[in-house]
């Protein structure tokens, strides 16, 4: 009798020890489970996405949440960041070509009547005088006139000039002035192009994409190519596919003129609930999102909140002023965006569509919440299973 009550009380604390034991392994989990932003997780869920965005806060950070619908999609498709054709306003016109030291210029003069200066009387034509290379004085000697200053004069006002010094001397005179040699009109082309170097502009004038392929062409492709222009202090660059594009942004090209071609691949990078999180190629000019999708394989079907698709990007204060959304900015000029897009509507498809990833641009893809209930379930199963092995010892 003695033996049972011993026996009953052995059984009585093995089990209370064992529910001890899986109450302090369990306890701790349930609480986890109620913090669900304590388990394990890729990334923010939806839910605190959108908490953060509708806090007041004066944070460099602080960002915009914005859904993308058909106003937004509209501003982003029409909207054309800075580049060249809005720094150099005037690139849509060829300059006039302005005579320089090392130029070198030919001068032909017709007479009529008697007593001809430059040809004998009855010399049919004109008498070509020179070629004359301006000095570093800026002028030019020319015979029976002597020096006439051609620095900083078009071939045209050059010609006025020469017409005006020779109406003096010779017996009406017409004068016609040519540019033999352009030493002075000159643009620099570096960085990665096949033959870097200085090259001339023609008096008709050389576009942006002319110059670059007198330098060989770029040695990239054009959709990982950046071109920069520096003018008189003002500097500006554009991805070079664009300039192919777009032709306002085919700018001409003025004297002095510094063009750099660098090689900098566009690449957006996926995180969250997605098969494969990386960076990855643009490798085009127009990649949507929906594309950008179907190269990352899509959304993770046993992990992904289909409504919880969201963009990182900073953007331009002009776009955020277009979309009549509060401004709050940051520290470098640009403002923290994130814009968001319910794949669970089948119209968002359309949106995703019209939406074009920029480079460094951030795709997100929020856990669902039964995801993480899930991997909850997970650690608590293990957690149970090693509990059970504990209570046998």
């Amino acid at each position: 009798m003695k033996f049972s009550r011993v026996l009953a009380n052995s059984n009585k604390a093995s089990a209370t020890s064992h529910f001890l034991k899986s109450t302090m392994v369990v306890a701790p989990l349930l609480a986890l489970l109620a913090g669900c932003a304590a388990l394990p997780s890729a990334g923010p869920i939806s839910s605190e996405i959108q908490a953060a965005s509708t806090e007041r806060r004066a944070e460099p950070f602080d960002y915009h949440l914005i859904d993308l619908d058909d106003n937004v999609t509209s501003v982003l498709s029409a909207y054309q960041p800075n580049g060249l054709a809005k720094v150099f306003t005037g690139g849509k016109w060829a300059p006039k070509h302005i005579v320089g030291i090392g130029d070198t210029v030919s001068v032909v003069v017709w007479e009529q009547g008697n007593d001809r200066l430059f040809t004998p009387n009855g010399q049919a034509g004109g008498v070509e005088l020179g070629p004359f290379m301006v000095n570093q004085s800026g002028a030019i000697t020319i015979p029976y006139v002597g020096k006439v200053h051609a620095r900083g004069k078009s071939v045209e006002r050059l010609q006025e000039a020469l017409q005006v010094a020779l109406d003096r001397k010779a017996t009406n005179p017409q004068v016609i002035v040519t540019l033999k040699q352009n030493a002075s009109s000159l643009v620099t082309v570096n960085g990665a192009v096949r033959k870097p170097g200085q090259y001339p502009l023609d008096l008709s004038g050389k576009k942006l994409l002319d110059v670059v392929a007198n330098a060989g062409g770029n040695a990239s492709p054009a959709t990982e190519s950046y071109v920069s222009v520096s003018r008189n202090g003002r500097q500006a660059k554009q991805l070079l596919s664009n300039v192919f594009l777009n032709n306002d942004e085919n700018i001409y090209v003025r004297p002095g003129d510094r063009i750099f071609v660098t090689h900098d691949p566009q690449t957006f990078t996926a995180f969250g609930a997605v098969p494969k999180v990386g960076e990855y190629p643009l490798q085009a000019s127009n990649v949507s999102l929906v594309e950008a999708l179907g190269r990352i394989g899509g959304l993770d079907k046993n992990a992904a909140n289909s409504q919880g698709l969201f963009v990182f990007r900073y953007e331009d204060p002009q776009v955020i002023a277009q979309l009549k959304t509060e401004y709050r900015g940051s520290n470098s000029g640009k403002v923290p965006v994130i814009y968001r897009l319910n794949m669970r509507d089948a119209r968002s498809y359309f949106k995703g569509q019209l939406f074009t990833l920029r480079d460094k641009d951030v795709v997100y893809v929020s856990s669902a919440y039964g995801a993480e209930l899930n991997k909850f379930i997970k650690i608590l199963s293990g957690t149970l299973a090693i509990s059970k092995t504990a209570s046998t010892f």
